[in-house]
């Protein structure tokens, strides 16, 4: 199957190819080149957004704040405070 490339370099990879190799929006894949062709390879899927993960969404490295301990915006300031240390 062809598909066109933007003036940008981008290609839409076609749903039947998405759904075959599990590749959901924000999932990272590899191109891989040799003899003349390319290879396309699922590196990471994209992980669900449920809240207990916001903190590794958000690349933050600091403590964990258990969910049920959070009050409003003081756990975000608390948060915050500690993120520039």
């Amino acid at each position: 199957m062809a598909v066109s490339v933007t003036s940008k370099g981008q290609v839409t990879i076609p749903k039947r190819v998405r759904d075959a190799l599990g590749i959901t929006p924000g999932s990272k894949v590899e191109f891989d080149v040799a003899g003349g062709g390319a290879r396309l390879k699922l590196v990471k899927r994209h992980a669900s957004s449920r809240i207990e993960e916001g903190a590794a969404i958000l690349n933050y490295k600091g403590p964990r704040i258990p969910v049920d301990q959070m009050h409003g915006g003081l756990a975000m300031k608390k948060a915050a405070k500690r993120a520039r240390r």
